[in-house]
């Protein structure tokens, strides 16, 4: 089967396009003329690369185990040789231990119809999982999966990762990280992610690695994770998984979704919504000790627009721009919608012969 990346459907990279959707004429002309408001600023990015740039890195797939396939995978964590993981939608939400060798559920519980469950991390010998609307996360024994408590948060509840010292970060779609200690639970501090030196939303799952230091997350419909420092929001590399996506996974899985450390090896392991494995990777960071400080002396708030001669992004021009991203955010919003709901199931003969569609 031929595979197509701007076809519809949760394997493209493109977002989800209902039919009542469909982008018009009109909505394509708009998008040419922001389109060319835009070129100055692309322009002056280009000839300062130092500053903007995300280092690519490939993953090297060591090995693959069976993934259940209508897991809607929300979260993932590697603790004492198991997966813990968090499957999501209204009335089959669920946290379940997994055996990493076969992939077969050795315990789970279900969550009642009314939560629809994000993220989790494993925290004070517990387990912590999100929800998505609900202002409510609630905690586990690590071995039994029983509910031993709750914790109340405001906003929604997309990722969770525990830095130990440092505390709890939570991620709500937005682009901003929240940041909590480990004694009160409450998330009041805030870190703005900065992608390619500007502002960037629809963070996900998170992972908290190296020290504290960084944290990985997945960028909702996107088949890369991201390097974060938690020193100052700068995402300076990303690892792109688009080439195991392509030949492993079937066109009925949906978004990557799920990123875990393991203790033992030091390599990682990913796995998404519905998809039909987990994968074992080894990450070879590229030299964070420089590349993630790269002109880090320069303030994000600072005008840097205006930092290189002849190529000036005037106030005419920014004003253009700030009138540019309401407009753009429209029509985001009137094509996009978060996947809340499973793929369409292709069947047998679509998988192994002829183009889906």
């Amino acid at each position: 089967m031929e595979h197509r990346s701007d076809a519809r459907g949760p394997k493209g990279r493109i977002f989800y396009l209902r039919e009542k959707y469909e982008i018009r004429t009109s909505i394509l002309a708009l998008l040419c003329v922001v389109s060319s408001i835009f070129y100055p600023l692309s322009s002056v990015i280009s000839e300062t690369p130092e500053l903007w740039q995300v280092v690519v890195i490939e993953p090297e797939l060591i090995s693959q185990v069976p993934h259940d396939d209508s897991a809607f995978t929300q979260g993932l964590e590697i603790h004492d040789g198991k997966f813990y993981e968090s499957t999501g939608l209204y009335g089959e939400s669920s946290i379940r231990i997994v055996n990493m060798s076969t992939g077969q559920i050795d315990t789970q519980y279900n969550l009642s119809d009314d939560y629809f469950a994000e993220g989790l991390t494993i925290w004070n010998n517990s387990i912590i999982q999100l929800t998505w609307k609900e202002n409510i996360a609630f905690i586990y024994d690590l071995d039994s999966l029983q509910q031993i408590g709750s914790i109340s948060y405001q906003g929604e509840g997309w990722g969770i990762c525990n830095s130990d010292e440092n505390g709890l970060w939570l991620s709500d779609g937005s682009g901003h990280l929240r940041n909590s200690n480990n004694s009160t639970i409450s998330f009041n501090n805030s870190l703005e992610v900065l992608l390619g030196g500007g502002p960037s939303e629809r963070w996900n799952e998170l992972e908290c690695i190296d020290n504290n230091e960084y944290i990985l997350a997945n960028k909702w419909f996107d088949d890369s994770i991201y390097l974060i420092q938690t020193s100052n929001g700068y995402v300076c590399q990303k690892v792109d998984f688009s080439s195991i996506r392509e030949q492993f996974e079937p066109e009925s899985s949906g978004v990557l979704n799920g990123i875990a450390k393991d203790p033992e090896t030091g390599n990682y392991w990913v796995t998404g919504k519905n998809w039909s494995n987990y994968y074992e990777v080894n990450i070879e960071f590229s030299n964070l000790s420089t590349n993630c400080q790269i002109n880090s002396s320069i303030s994000p708030s600072d005008d840097c627009l205006d930092c290189h001669e002849g190529n000036q992004f005037g106030p005419l021009n920014r004003s253009l721009v700030l009138i540019s991203v309401p407009l753009l955010w429209l029509i985001y919003t009137s094509i996009s919608k978060r996947q809340t709901e499973k793929p369409p199931v292709v069947r047998k003969d679509e998988r192994e012969g002829g183009e889906h569609v």
